[in-house]
């Protein structure tokens, strides 16, 4: 896939640091027996990992725990080639070159936010897919031209654009019914909203994200890391060996802190990749997972512990806000952001 519904104008797309461009009609290449990770940016020189991954087998197969899975085994492909695709398409969604702390917006978004998850939730979509809606919202609604009276159908029209680029087609919404779950028709509603004019909000949504529907939200990126190994047989939790339990937790941990930063404008600042590299940290920390960093995770994300502790500072500091009661690393595991103070 390119990322991109068809459209007869074509845009560069930026680099991993928002600066560069890059090839949109890229193939991701089948592995082979000697391949040269893409990952060359401050990567340690070998690249073969000192402890080996104690992970959950792949995010497409059951949660069993392995130490010799191998998802490019199980993919068939090389998905270290996925996420560099992702690395260069990261900048178009958000990122330091599209953070407008001074959009007109602003001021509601959480509200908008909050109602976007609970309408997709009551649709039963993939936290994934709401998280792309919120970006496309976010890249919407920063422009002037949108008017206030314009934001319920346009942030509709986001759920369901990114519904059909995400999710199998079954599991997309019944128009006439989400519009009357979201007050845009039936009884009670002032717009009274038809599934064809409703359509035509779809359009303006496309139109507005110039047809580029290929956004990378960190918890894209999060998958990519989980499903690699981001968790180690020689890690410790709590100054003890590793249970089973805890790569679970850690993708628990890392599903609610990418929940969190999603209702948190200021951490649209940050490139998805780094942001993700955070909520790892984010999500040992507060597991007491040792150490918080380690060289395997240089070569998996491409990032010094340096470049992403600021980012994960940022990010502790922001959860201890809003969850006071559950710094200490031994309480529940989060069940989600609704928690929040």
């Amino acid at each position: 896939a390119t990322g991109r519904m068809p459209n007869p104008q074509s845009n560069n797309h930026q680099s991993r640091d928002g600066s560069g461009s890059g090839d949109r009609g890229r193939t991701f290449r089948p592995i082979e027996t000697s391949t040269t990770s893409p990952l060359k940016r401050k990567a340690p020189t070998e690249l073969e990992m000192h402890s080996k991954p104690y992970m959950i087998k792949s995010q497409f197969l059951s949660l069993s725990l392995c130490c010799k899975s191998n998802i490019n085994d199980d993919l068939g492909v090389s998905t270290e080639d996925i996420y560099e695709d992702m690395l260069q398409r990261q900048a178009d969604f958000v990122g330091p070159s599209t953070y407008n702390p001074k959009a007109h917006y602003l001021p509601y978004r959480r509200y908008l936010v909050d109602w976007m998850s609970d309408v997709g939730e009551q649709n039963h979509l993939h936290n994934t897919t709401i998280h792309v809606a919120i970006l496309f919202m976010d890249k919407i609604f920063a422009k002037p031209e949108v008017k206030r009276d314009q934001w319920q159908l346009l942030a509709t029209a986001c759920i369901t654009v990114a519904a059909k680029y995400e999710e199998a087609e079954e599991h997309c919404p019944i128009i006439p019914e989400l519009l009357k779950m979201t007050k845009l028709a039936g009884e009670g509603s002032k717009a009274n909203i038809t599934p064809l004019a409703f359509r035509d909000g779809e359009v303006e949504v496309l139109e507005h994200l110039n047809w580029t529907l290929r956004a990378v939200p960190a918890l894209h990126v999060v998958g990519y890391y989980l499903a690699k190994g981001a968790v180690y047989v020689d890690d410790t939790w709590q100054g003890r060996d590793l249970i089973e339990k805890i790569p679970r937790y850690i993708k628990k941990y890392a599903d609610f802190f990418c929940n969190l930063t999603m209702q948190e404008y200021q951490f649209q600042k940050y490139l998805p990749s780094q942001l993700a590299a955070a909520v790892l940290m984010a999500s040992r920390e507060a597991l007491s997972v040792a150490p918080l960093w380690r060289p395997e995770m240089t070569a998996l994300t491409g990032y010094e512990e340096a470049e992403i502790r600021p980012i994960f500072e940022h990010l502790w500091k922001y959860y201890g806000e809003q969850f006071p009661d559950r710094q200490d690393p031994r309480s529940i595991s989060p069940r989600g952001v609704n928690q929040a103070v």
